[in-house]
């Protein structure tokens, strides 16, 4: 989660550089927009898997849905102030705000305190079988499936938007 805010916060970072620099380019903002949604689904998968290790089991269920009603709240605010700082600012400058919100992000799920349970599975496990496996695991349930092309889908397409949104107020009419 750390990983992806702050690839988030790089990648989107050099858009305003650029645009001061005089060098934005539509294929710049493409490949931001690309790394930026990738670095999303990233971080959003792994959001959903840490908090089974935060919070008692008989309380995961309402704890998700605190957790989709703070996304939610944390997207309409965000277009709003994003809105705002873009008004103030100007289109570039104003994803120095979301800049900010990937690195204080990022503080916060530093701080977090949970420890994972201890591996039993070998050490000596490539990478390639444990993707392998969960991906087997993930097909096995319907319900799982779903849930999680739901997920990336959806990351995937609002960090594509987010950073065509810059293109759409960066771009001159």
């Amino acid at each position: 989660m750390i990983t992806g805010d702050l690839v988030s916060a790089a990648v989107l970072t050099t858009v305003p550089v650029a645009a001061a620099l005089g060098t934005l380019t539509l294929t710049q903002l493409m490949v931001v927009a690309v790394v930026q949604g990738a670095a999303s689904v990233l971080h959003d998968a792994a959001a959903i898997s840490l908090l089974p290790s935060l919070v008692d089991r008989s309380l995961i269920q309402r704890s998700n849905s605190r957790v989709g009603a703070l996304f939610a709240i944390a997207a309409t605010a965000g277009s709003h102030l994003g809105a705002a700082l873009t008004a103030l600012l100007g289109p570039a400058r104003a994803l120095l705000g979301d800049v900010a919100s990937f690195l204080v992000s990022a503080g916060c799920t530093a701080r977090i305190q949970a420890r994972e349970p201890a591996s039993h599975r070998p050490e000596a496990r490539r990478l390639r079988e444990e993707i392998g496996e969960g991906l087997r695991y993930v097909h096995g349930d319907e319900r799982l499936v779903t849930l999680t092309l739901v997920n990336a889908t959806t990351s995937f397409g609002l960090g594509l938007l987010n950073t065509l949104w810059a293109l759409h107020l960066l771009v001159p009419a």
